[in-house]
């Protein structure tokens, strides 16, 4: 059975969830999967994302997720004030 898992989308990617002023909305999702497929079903292309964060940790786009996990995307506008290089998604 489908459960749900919370996005908390900042920036540009707000939009691109059509989430609310808050950014943060609830979405289904079937099985644990990695990240980048996750963000392929909800329609958000990996190279729109910064930096992700699965439960308050910075997380690449093979992190597995499921049912429960909170994840938050940083767009490319957004600067990375620690060093996270390791995570950024992009040739930086």
């Amino acid at each position: 059975m489908p459960d749900k898992i919370t996005i908390i989308a900042y920036g540009s990617l707000k939009n691109e969830t059509g989430s609310a002023l808050s950014g943060e909305q609830a979405q289904l999702i079937g099985h644990r999967q990695p990240l980048c497929q996750f963000l392929e079903t909800i329609g958000i292309p990996s190279s729109h994302i910064q930096l992700a964060m699965v439960n308050h940790r910075a997380a690449g786009l093979d992190t597995v997720v499921g049912a429960g996990d909170r994840v938050a995307l940083f767009p490319k506008e957004y600067p990375i004030f620690v060093d996270w290089h390791t995570f950024r998604h992009s040739s930086v």
